[in-house]
């Protein structure tokens, strides 16, 4: 039986409530640059669902130990276009180093063939130990074979493997992208009353992001009899030349859609500029994933109606930590789900004043948790 290890909040880990103001000089970066003069996209809303609630308890360690120092370890990044993966891999480096290890940190730029080059090279200079964010070793070639020949610790992010998965990972950390769906149509369905036409966006070769879709386009039609789904899918390779204009041609074809699901954040503002183009911004609401800080800022401002965000920076550290005690020849058990929070205009008051920095952090001081088990200061 798998033990108990929930992690409650205590009152003292509680950081400060209250976002930072949004000035008009704040300067997006990343994927959002393109959009960055868009104006609001649909109203305001103050409907709520329990996918809202502040996070009370996360799936973690609790037990000390002595992580083993100067190690080598490899963070794949699956792409420097993706902010959530960037953010996520310079917390993992930062996390890391905390604890004395060497950290080559590796931009796999959303293609497999590069993951696959980097995890061999990794394993040939006799790395300690992976991670990897969001690139599926299912698509890394031989490299896998390399990591389970000898024997190499590897964590996976933002993922959750298959039984059908390749052998080789150790343990990973991901979301439950079937809540993940619920909780998004439960909050679209609660702000349309039911009647909404939404446009759903897709990432073909994401596999949680492709559950998420289908449950959001499954639950719909199972629960909201008026409301009408269409569907397109988003090449990640391109999706910065071609998928505002994509957005602004389903638009024009479906003039009722009234809700676009981007997928991911690192679409989202890509998506934003093709509902601006189409002349859509005040009748669209848009609707994405992940809790980048871009994404935040514009849930603030109004740009993004809703956003279901990932706890970014804990998991980041809950993988070190994982990775840590793999390699200190402890058992790696996954952890899933890692808690996501619904963002909207009606609770983004409530949000860590740093989430407009390092994305939502589920509310509570892991990090000095973390340093704490590890024994240092």
């Amino acid at each position: 039986m798998r033990r108990d290890r929930r992690m409650t909040l205590r009152p003292w880990q509680r950081r400060a409530a209250g976002v930072v103001a949004i000035g008009a000089a704040l300067i997006l970066t990343g994927c959002s640059s393109s959009a960055g003069g868009a104006g609001p996209v649909g109203s305001a809303s103050t409907a709520t669902v329990d996918a809202m609630k502040p996070v009370t308890e996360v799936d973690g360690p609790t037990e000390a130990f002595t992580p083993t120092p100067g190690k080598r370890i490899l963070v794949l990044v699956c792409g420097s276009g993706g902010q959530g993966c960037a953010l996520e891999g310079d917390e993992q480096k930062r996390a890391a180093e905390a604890l004395g290890w060497q950290v080559d940190l590796v931009d796999g730029q959303l293609d497999p063939k590069v993951w696959n080059q980097a995890v061999q090279q990794a394993v040939d200079s006799g790395v300690d130990g992976i991670i990897a964010i969001s690139a599926d070793p299912n698509l890394y070639g031989a490299a896998m074979e390399s990591v389970r020949a000898k024997n190499v610790p590897f964590v996976l992010t933002n993922q959750t493997p298959q039984q059908s998965d390749v052998q080789g990972i150790d343990t990973y950390i991901a979301t439950d992208p079937v809540k993940g769906g619920n909780d998004v149509t439960d909050w679209i369905v609660a702000d349309s009353g039911g009647q909404a036409k939404v446009l759903l966006l897709d990432l073909p070769g994401y596999r949680d992001a492709m559950t998420r879709t289908k449950t959001i386009d499954d639950d719909l039609a199972k629960d909201c009899p008026g409301c009408v789904v269409y569907r397109s899918d988003i090449s990640v390779q391109t999706m910065g030349t071609s998928l505002a204009a994509q957005v602004t041609s389903q638009l024009q074809q479906h003039p009722d859609v009234d809700y676009v699901w981007s997928a991911d954040d690192a679409a989202a503002s890509f998506v934003a500029q093709g509902i601006q183009q189409a002349g859509r911004g005040s009748s669209v609401k848009l609707v994405s994933m992940g809790g980048f800080p871009d994404q935040l800022a514009r849930v603030q401002t109004g740009q993004v109606a809703a956003d279901l965000a990932t706890a970014t920076p804990y998991t980041a550290w809950l993988a070190v930590d994982s990775l840590a005690r793999i390699i200190a020849g402890q058992p790696a058990e996954p952890y899933w789900p890692i808690p996501q929070r619904l963002w909207t205009t009606a609770n983004i008051a409530e949000g860590d004043e740093q989430m407009l920095d390092v994305g939502w952090d589920t509310d509570f001081d892991f990090m000095n948790a973390f340093k704490t088990m590890w024994g240092i200061k």
